[in-house]
C-alpha cells in the first residue's frame, strides 16, 4: 500500500493532534468537501517551506496525493480563529481561461481595490472559485525561504532567500482567494485558494504508521 497504510494498523497509535506540527513523511486525509481532487482523499506530506512577511510568517506544507496531485496547505490563526489556507496552481493559460487577461493585468497595475469577475467555470477547478474577487493585498513584499524554520532562527541575508512581491485577491465571502507571487527574477505564479475549517482534515497520522 506504500505511503497510504492503514493509520490503525498498530493498536493505541497515536495521531497528530494539530496540521501546524505536520513532518515530511506525515499523512493527511480529508473529509468529504466540495473540491473532488480532495474529498476523501489522502496526501504525504513532501515538502515543508517557509514564506516571511517581516512579523508575518508561515509555514507552507506542500502535500502530494496518489496520483502525483500536489497541493500546499497553511494553518491559519487570525485574531484566535484556525483555519486552513489550501492552494494549487494553476497555469497561465488557466489563468486566461478564468478571467479575461487585462482585468487580471490589473491587479499588478493599480494595486487594492481592483475587482475581477470570473469568466468561465472550469471542470478542473471544481470547488475551488468563486464568481467575483476583490484585490485586497498589491504588492506585498517578503522572502521565501525554502526548507523548515520553525524550530530555527530565518536566514539573515537576502541571498539565502527569494525575494517576491505578493498579491491576494479574496471571495466576497473570503471562502476562496487567488493569489499570485512576483519573484525578482521576473517568474510568477498563481494559485486558487479555498478557505476551510480545521475540521476540512478527518485525520492526519505520523510517518512511518
Amino acid at each position: 500500500m506504500g505511503i497510504f497504510r492503514n493509520p490503525f494498523k498498530k493498536k493505541g497509535l497515536n495521531k497528530l493532534e494539530h496540521p501546524k506540527d505536520l513532518m515530511i513523511g506525515d499523512i493527511v486525509k480529508f473529509s468529504f468537501l466540495s473540491q473532488p481532487d480532495l474529498s476523501n482523499k489522502k496526501f504525504e506530506v513532501v515538502e515543508i517551506n517557509t514564506y516571511d512577511f517581516k512579523h508575518d510568517v508561515s509555514t507552507q506544507f506542500s502535500l502530494k496525493g496518489e496520483g502525483g496531485n500536489i497541493i500546499f496547505l497553511v494553518a491559519e490563526n487570525e485574531d484566535g480563529e484556525e483555519s486552513l489556507s489550501v492552494s494549487k496552481s494553476i497555469s497561465r493559460k488557466v489563468v486566461k481561461q478564468l478571467f479575461k487577461e487585462k482585468d487580471f493585468a490589473g491587479i499588478f497595475n493599480n494595486g487594492t481595490g481592483v475587482d475581477i469577475e470570473r469568466i468561465a467555470e472550469l471542470d478542473d477547478l471544481e470547488g475551488w472559485t468563486a464568481p467575483f474577487y476583490v484585490c485586497g493585498t498589491a504588492g506585498k513584499s517578503g522572502y521565501f525561504h525554502k526548507g523548515d524554520y520553525r524550530e530555527k532562527e530565518l536566514p539573515k541575508y537576502e541571498d539565502d532567500s527569494e525575494g517576491l512581491d505578493y498579491y491576494l485577491l479574496s471571495s466576497e465571502e473570503d471562502e476562496f482567494a487567488i493569489e499570485a507571487e512576483v519573484y525578482e527574477n521576473g517568474e510568477t505564479e498563481v494559485c486558487v485558494t479555498a478557505y476551510l475549517e480545521l475540521s476540512a482534515i478527518e485525520e492526519m497520522w505520523p510517518k512511518g504508521s
